[in-house]
């Protein structure tokens, strides 16, 4: 793939950004689901920083790039762009222990068919649900408890595959500007296929005591 110095600039904008939007997130789930003191335990808030690093790096920049793979694949400009107010939103509301933001985008130009148009809304999502299933599958190997604490890797990596499994089903969502109104208006049974094999990841996800939804 070709970068240029400015979205290189800005796609490390963004994920410093939302590493710190998700930290705080996370902060917040261990507070209320351990004992206070837990929380302000040097080797938990190391945790808490790395594992909301992966789950920007895999759950947000990768979902970004596979967009960006395939339209370069295509012959088309393609390039991220950081939303700063989106931005600043996440980490505002992250705050108050939920996240909701609009990091950026991978803004592309060229003339591609609605089928090539269409793959290029389903990477990004695609690449959620693998990684979702890979982070389940990596949980399972480490434990599953019940207690936070008792087994925080684990917690952690369930938590990096939720939010890789919120993330691409939210791009699903078959309304504009979202992946999924691309992928539907192509393609309605391959977004369906899509969703269903989502809905299937985190169904096993939850089942196995994983995913906490």
């Amino acid at each position: 793939m070709r970068f240029s110095r400015i979205e290189i600039t800005q796609i490390l904008i963004a994920v410093a950004a939302m590493t710190l939007a998700f930290s705080l997130v996370f902060l917040g789930r261990i507070y209320w689901l351990s004992s206070v003191p837990a929380v302000f335990d040097l080797v938990v808030i190391a945790l808490i920083f790395v594992s909301s690093f992966v789950a920007v790096v895999t759950a947000f920049l990768l979902h970004e790039l596979a967009h960006k793979a395939v339209a370069q694949r295509y012959g088309c400009f393609a390039e991220f762009r950081a939303y700063p107010m989106g931005l600043l939103l996440g980490i505002f509301t992250a705050a108050f222990g939920f996240l909701f933001a609009a990091p950026g985008a991978v803004m592309v130009s060229g003339a591609v068919s609605e089928r090539q148009n269409a793959r290029i809304s389903a990477a990004g999502p695609g690449t959620n649900a693998i990684l979702a299933a890979g982070f389940i599958g990596l949980a399972v190997l480490l434990g599953v408890s019940p207690d936070p604490i008792e087994n925080i890797a684990a917690f952690f990596v369930g938590d990096i595959a939720f939010v890789n499994l919120f993330l691409g089903g939210f791009n699903l969502v078959p309304f504009p500007p979202l992946d999924g109104s691309k992928i539907f208006a192509y393609d309605r049974v391959m977004w369906v296929a899509m969703v269903v094999a989502l809905v299937a990841v985190g169904y096993l996800g939850w089942t196995l005591g994983v995913v906490r939804f």
